[in-house]
């Protein structure tokens, strides 16, 4: 009786990179999307333009960015010689940060199901 470990493993590796791939864009995308709630909430309101105007867009996979095109939210964000700064995207960037590692772990755990032992 013999073991044949040419029928017993399969090669999976085109597949396991493609799931990988996945898993990193999917932990990107609802990270920028979690920033982009937390600084909608934390931006300061006069007519609720800036947190209307903070969006997340996918610049490439994996690659995601969250901010706006108001033209005065640097100065928000970062106060000038006569305002105090109002951050409201590294804050939100901070918390995400916590956020980040148990998304990326249950993306990872969704895709990844079929390989992982329970």
């Amino acid at each position: 009786m013999g073991f044949n470990l040419e029928t017993t493993l399969k090669w999976d590796g085109d597949k396991v990179v493609l799931l990988g791939k996945k898993v990193v864009n999917k932990t990107a995308l609802e990270t920028g999307l979690i920033v982009e709630g937390d600084a909608k909430l934390l931006s300061p309101v006069d007519t609720g333009r800036l947190a209307g105007s903070i969006t997340t867009t996918e610049q490439k996979p994996g690659v995601v960015y969250v901010g706006t095109n108001v033209e005065y939210a640097p100065y928000m964000e970062f106060g000038t010689s006569k305002t105090d700064a109002q951050p409201f995207l590294r804050p939100a960037l901070l918390k995400a940060k916590g956020a980040n590692l148990v998304i990326l772990q249950k993306n990872g755990k969704s895709l990844f199901g079929g390989y992982l032992k329970t």
